[in-house]
């Protein structure tokens, strides 16, 4: 009998924290880091794009906008298998390493490689490049001032881990033939996902975020909604 009462505390317990847990997320993926900030798009003199599905955000952007010029910091020819440098945007992202450059599917991916993903500490982590020599169209617009874009480009340049000699860390090609991998800061886990990292460079331009941005729907709901070029 004590042994029952124990284990029932133990369930109501464990049902309370999954009970708590399910809150504080439904909270954090509704409730943006800064309230009534307007959206900014026609009033702003630069512009950057996040494109977004239902698991992944990546961030694009010009490869120069006038205040900053891509090419200073980036070999273009060398992104991809492709080395026609005609590019006008860059689309960036940050993730975990084996499964950004060994799976080449989502459906690929078993229970162990997403435990791992998630919950091993240490996860090394590559940063995403691919050129575009126009804009996409399956992209949020986000209008900013220099020294919020400045700010996002000096986030975005952190994440570059770079080499001995100083030099970015080229890993491979991509699958497509504008794209490729580079060694990046940081570590992938559950507390750190690729959406993190992406609401972590929108924030240092001061754009909304949530409060909970593990996940790719929750980022891409606070995204300002407008139109411009």
């Amino acid at each position: 009998m004590k042994y029952r009462t124990a284990f029932a505390r133990l369930s109501k317990g464990a049902l309370c924290g999954v009970l708590l847990l399910a809150s504080s997320l439904t909270i954090g993926f509704f409730t943006p880091r800064r309230w009534f900030q307007s959206a900014t798009c026609k009033n702003q003199p630069y512009r950057i794009y996040v494109q977004g599905d239902a698991m992944h955000v990546n961030l694009l952007m010009p490869v120069d906008n006038g205040i900053y010029d891509w090419r200073q910091f980036i070999d273009l020819k060398q992104i991809g298998s492709d080395t026609n440098e005609n590019y006008s945007y860059l689309k960036m992202g940050w993730g975990d390493r084996i499964w950004y450059t060994e799976v080449a599917d989502w459906s690929q991916m078993n229970a162990l490689d997403i435990g791992r993903v998630l919950f091993k500490p240490g996860n090394t982590t590559v940063m995403y490049v691919q050129g575009y020599s126009s804009k996409p169209d399956d992209v949020k617009c986000v209008g900013l001032d220099r020294e919020q874009y400045l700010n996002f480009v000096r986030f975005l340049q952190k994440s570059f881990a770079r080499d001995a000699q100083g030099k970015l860390a080229y890993i491979k090609p991509g699958a497509a033939t504008t794209d490729g991998f580079y060694a990046a800061t940081g570590n992938y886990s559950a507390l750190r996902t690729c959406n993190t990292w992406s609401a972590e460079a929108l924030d240092a331009a001061r754009i909304n975020t949530p409060l909970w941005s593990a996940i790719a729907p929750a980022v891409m709901r606070q995204i300002p909604t407008c139109s411009c070029p």
